[in-house]
């Protein structure tokens, strides 16, 4: 093994023996409170990244819509004809 593969490892070692301590130390001082609330923020941010990944989630603006003068439906104002009942602008 030579000196320059070994560097980055010592570097490696180094941090996790003054991190994990800490972490150690900041999960035993919270109490059950606190793992509640980190729960509860992880399964949040786990919901909402789902949300943001799920296949029908749309970042389209949507300001710029209007309703169908015949069904009531929300489609887009510079559309020809109505995306739900067909009906010509």
């Amino acid at each position: 093994m030579s000196s320059r593969s070994l560097g980055p490892t010592l570097i490696a070692i180094g941090i996790v023996i003054i991190v994990v301590p800490f972490l150690v130390m900041f999960f035993l001082a919270i109490g059950p409170l606190g793992w509640v609330l980190l729960g509860g923020a992880v399964i949040v941010l786990g919901i909402v990244v789902s949300l943001r990944e799920s296949p029908g989630y749309d970042d389209v603006d949507r300001s710029n819509r209007i309703n169908c003068d015949d069904c009531g439906a929300r489609i887009d104002a510079d559309a020809d004809t109505c995306e739900y009942c067909g009906t010509a602008r």
